[in-house]
């Protein structure tokens, strides 16, 4: 897919310096879509500004270092992103998985981490972004994950947090019908969280094991979903506003072109 607009057009992407966001943003720059890339590190950010600077595009990358739950942050990625174009998409990549421990065990200030970086940050964007996507008709993709609808031993607080964002994707179809909201699982890719939770894993028993084996192997790279969350995030169909979609469905084939 390449883009018929010019690079005026603007896209924000949480958790943009590595991983599935990374790609995202490098997706984003190809199709000549300026991107407003927030994340917490300051010099992954400027590594990633490093890397773009040597791209042939006309878009641009604007970093901004912060936590995703400041609210102050977020204001001031809204607004760099009006400054700088036409805001036509918010991806809120940026997650974090918390601690691999059962319900009995858990701490509730884990809890309550997970539901404010991957559940209230993503919707206090969202609230913040929509003056300038409803006049856009812009898109707003939700990264989510087949947890919310798989329990899986030590992970309800992840997964939780995901099916919250689920459901916020879903009225948020229903609540602003000029704007197209997509939740996407992106499969098990292969970044720093992903392996992690799986190294976790693997220290469990028989059952463990053998799902940790399948999950290694299953494993794809950045590329993939970051190639298709980018082209949703631009083009996404308003059929698909609401739904929950994961990044090999045939009804995301002509997204991966």
């Amino acid at each position: 897919m390449h883009s018929t607009s010019n690079s005026t057009n603007v896209a924000i992407v949480t958790g943009a310096s590595r991983g599935i966001g990374k790609a995202i943003v490098l997706h984003l720059l190809s199709e000549d879509v300026s991107v407003v890339g927030l994340a917490r590190s300051a010099s992954t950010l400027s590594a990633l500004s490093e890397e773009v600077s040597r791209l042939q595009t006309s878009a641009k990358f604007i970093p901004i270092a912060g936590d995703v739950t400041d609210q102050t942050v977020q204001q001031q990625t809204v607004d760099l992103a009006a400054q700088n174009g036409t805001l036509v998409a918010l991806v809120n990549n940026a997650g974090v998985e918390g601690q691999y421990a059962a319900i009995a065990s858990g701490t509730v200030e884990d809890l309550t981490l997970q539901f404010a970086v991957n559940v209230i940050a993503p919707t206090s964007l969202i609230q913040k972004a929509l003056p300038q996507l409803r006049q856009s008709k812009g898109r707003i993709i939700n990264l989510s994950s087949a947890l919310h609808k798989t329990a899986l031993k030590n992970k309800s607080g992840y997964g939780a947090s995901k099916a919250a964002l689920n459901y916020i994707t879903e009225t948020l179809a229903l609540e602003e019908p000029d704007i197209t909201a997509v939740a996407i699982h992106p499969g098990l890719v292969e970044t720093d969280m992903t392996r992690g939770f799986v190294d976790r894993m693997a220290v469990g028993g028989a059952e463990e094991t053998a799902m940790v084996d399948n999950m290694r192997s299953a494993m794809i790279q950045t590329a993939l979903p970051g190639h298709i969350i980018g082209n949703l995030a631009l083009y996404a169909d308003h059929e698909l506003s609401g739904s929950y979609v994961e990044y090999d469905e045939p009804r995301l084939s002509k997204y991966a072109e």
